[in-house]
C-alpha cells in the first residue's frame, strides 16, 4: 500500500508539474508567437446614413476623437460618440469611403483608420512598394536627405502609418515604412516567434543601409508600440548609424509592463506570469532585462519624441514616463486622454501633429 501512495503521489506530481508547464507555455506564446487572423469583433445593429450603433466592443468604443470601421469588404470614418446605451455606442459616420454599411455587418474598431490600404488610396500619395532586406515596404518620396523609417507595432503592417504621412510628406521627408520579420505574408524569422526587438532590430538596420543606399545622409526612426521597442534595440545595437532622432508612439520600453498587465487582466496570478517571463526567455533565448531600454536609459543620445495616452489598456505608460524622468535632456513627452493604445492622434489630431511638426523642423 505504502508503495501504491508513492506511486499515485509520483504521478499526481508529474502531472501537476506537466500542467503547470503547459501553462507557462500557452501564456508565453501569447507574447511571443505571431497572429494574424482577422477579427471582426462588433457588430453593426443599426445605420441611417449618418449614424451608425455598434455593439460587442468594448470601451474603446465610445473613446473621443476620430476612428475608423473596417470590415471585410469596406470601410468608413467614424466622429464623434453619439449616445451610449447598455452594450452599445452610437457614433457620427463622416464617411464610407468603400462597400456596404449595413445592421447585420461584422466590423473591428479601427485606429489606423483607413484599414489595410495604401498610401495611394487612402491619403493621395504616391508610393512604390519596396523589398527591403527581402521584407516588403512602402517608399513614399520626398525632397530630404534625411529619412524618416517607420517601424509598426506587433502583429501589423505599415498600414499602421498612414495617418502621419500626410504630415511627413509635407516636410519634404521621404519615408519608408518598412515590414520585418514574421509579419503576415513575409518571411518567418528561424524560430517563427517575435523576438522583442532582439532580432528585428537587424531589419531596421537593414532599411537604414537602403536608405543610405539610396542617398540619405540622416534617418528618424519611428516606432509604434512593438516598433517603439524594435527602435532603441536599433539604436543601441547599431551606434554608428546616422539615427538623427527617435519618435515613440505607445512604445513598449520594457516588456515586463505588458505582460504584467495581460496577466492580471486574464486573471494569471503572479507566480504563473513569472513562469511565463521564464518560458519566454527560454523559447527566444532574450533576456527581459535586455530589451528593457529603462534599464539602460544611458545608452542613449538621440532627441526623442513619445506619445503615450492614459487610457491604454495594452502598454502601460509608466516605463515611458519613467523613461523620460530619467532623460529630460533628451525627450519631449506629449502624453494625450481617452485615445488608448497608438490612439494619440486619434484623439487629438491637430496637438499630435503640432507636436510631431515642432520636433521634427528643430532637427539639423
Amino acid at each position: 500500500m505504502r508503495r501504491v501512495l508513492v506511486w499515485i503521489a509520483a504521478v499526481v506530481l508529474v502531472l501537476a508539474v506537466a500542467g503547470v508547464g503547459g501553462a507557462g507555455w500557452y501564456y508565453s506564446g501569447m507574447v511571443v508567437e505571431p497572429s494574424h487572423g482577422g477579427s471582426y469583433p462588433l457588430t453593426v445593429t443599426a445605420f441611417d446614413g449618418s449614424r451608425v450603433t455598434l455593439s460587442g466592443g468594448g470601451p474603446d468604443l465610445a473613446a473621443p476623437g476620430r476612428y475608423g470601421l473596417t470590415w471585410r469588404d469596406g470601410n468608413a470614418t467614424l466622429g464623434r460618440v453619439l449616445s451610449t446605451a447598455a452594450g452599445t455606442v452610437t457614433r457620427e459616420v463622416t464617411r464610407v469611403r468603400r462597400g456596404r454599411l449595413a445592421a447585420g455587418v461584422r466590423a473591428y474598431f479601427d485606429r489606423w483608420i483607413w484599414g489595410h490600404e495604401d498610401p495611394r488610396s487612402a491619403v493621395g500619395l504616391a508610393y512604390s512598394a519596396v523589398p527591403v532586406g527581402g521584407y516588403p515596404a512602402w517608399l513614399v518620396p520626398g525632397t530630404s536627405r534625411t529619412w524618416v523609417i517607420a517601424v509598426h507595432g506587433r502583429n501589423a503592417n505599415p498600414a499602421e502609418t498612414l495617418r502621419y504621412l500626410p504630415l511627413l510628406h509635407s516636410l519634404g521627408l521621404p519615408v519608408l515604412a518598412i515590414g520585418y520579420r514574421n509579419d503576415e505574408g513575409a518571411p518567418a524569422s528561424p524560430d517563427g516567434l517575435f523576438h522583442l526587438g532582439a532580432s528585428e532590430w537587424q531589419d531596421v538596420a537593414a532599411a537604414i543601409s537602403y536608405a543610405r543606399g539610396r542617398g540619405a545622409t540622416g534617418v528618424v526612426l519611428y516606432g509604434f508600440s512593438m516598433g517603439g521597442g524594435i527602435v532603441p534595440m536599433t539604436v543601441r545595437r547599431s551606434p554608428g548609424a546616422p539615427v538623427k532622432a527617435m519618435i515613440l508612439d505607445s512604445p513598449v520600453l520594457d516588456w515586463n509592463a505588458p505582460i504584467d498587465l495581460g496577466a492580471r487582466q486574464q486573471g494569471v496570478p503572479g507566480w504563473l506570469t513569472s513562469l511565463g517571463k521564464l518560458f519566454v526567455e527560454r523559447r527566444t533565448g532574450v533576456s527581459l532585462d535586455d530589451v528593457d531600454h529603462v534599464r539602460h536609459a544611458n545608452a542613449f543620445k538621440q532627441p526623442t519624441l513619445i506619445f503615450v495616452d492614459d487610457a491604454d489598456t495594452s502598454v502601460p505608460i509608466a516605463p515611458a514616463l519613467r523613461f523620460a524622468q530619467l532623460r529630460p535632456d533628451l525627450v519631449t513627452l506629449v502624453r494625450t486622454h481617452g485615445g488608448g493604445h497608438v490612439g494619440s492622434w486619434n484623439v487629438d489630431p491637430a496637438r499630435y501633429e503640432q507636436a510631431l511638426r515642432g520636433f521634427l523642423t528643430k532637427l539639423p
